[in-house]
């Protein structure tokens, strides 16, 4: 057998491996473009505080199914702070100065969860926020000072923000009746 035989199965191989690559680079990128590519709404200045938490972790914003967000503002973790007003959850990041904003009208669901934050070194209980943009769906975590309180009041702002809670609220206030 010749070294010729032996090195086309290699060539194949390697070949394949490297567009399998490129096909799974190309669909990150559209995610990112569909993502990045939707407009945020306009908030007017002003805007009433409902929750205020100053020095909020945020631990960083990734696709639902796992996928990272390579866009450093919204991917990696910082300190910041942290408000809520009718329209929005808003985070000021502090190192950079890049304001951050999630739409409530956006938000799909609000949950509390426990997991290791890097920042702190240690499990602490988190707000996970998933919610849409661009048709991608995506999810936030951050930690408040004060703990599950704080986290379970700034839950409560954002469901009774969203745009839908009448309709959710309605077979339960039925069966009241």
């Amino acid at each position: 057998m010749s070294l010729w035989f032996f090195g086309v199965p290699a060539i194949a191989l390697i070949a394949g491996a490297l567009v399998l690559v490129l096909w799974k680079a190309q669909r990150l990128r559209a995610r990112h473009r569909r993502v990045f590519a939707a407009p945020l709404p306009i908030f007017p200045e002003g805007r009433e505080r409902l929750v205020d938490a100053p020095r909020a972790l945020y631990h960083g914003t990734r696709f639902n199914d796992g996928a990272a967000l390579l866009v450093p503002a919204w991917g990696e973790e910082c300190v910041g702070d942290l408000y809520c007003t009718e329209q929005a959850l808003f985070l000021q990041r502090e190192e950079q100065g890049v304001q951050l904003s999630i739409p409530l009208d956006w938000v799909s669901e609000v949950s509390l969860v426990r997991g290791h934050a890097k920042l702190a070194g240690k499990e602490l209980p988190m707000l996970r926020v998933r919610w849409l943009r661009g048709g991608e769906a995506l999810q936030s975590d951050f930690s408040l000072r004060g703990g599950m309180a704080s986290l379970e009041r700034l839950r409560r702002e954002i469901h009774l923000r969203q745009g839908d809670v009448q309709a959710r609220l309605k077979p339960f206030l039925d069966q009241l009746r």
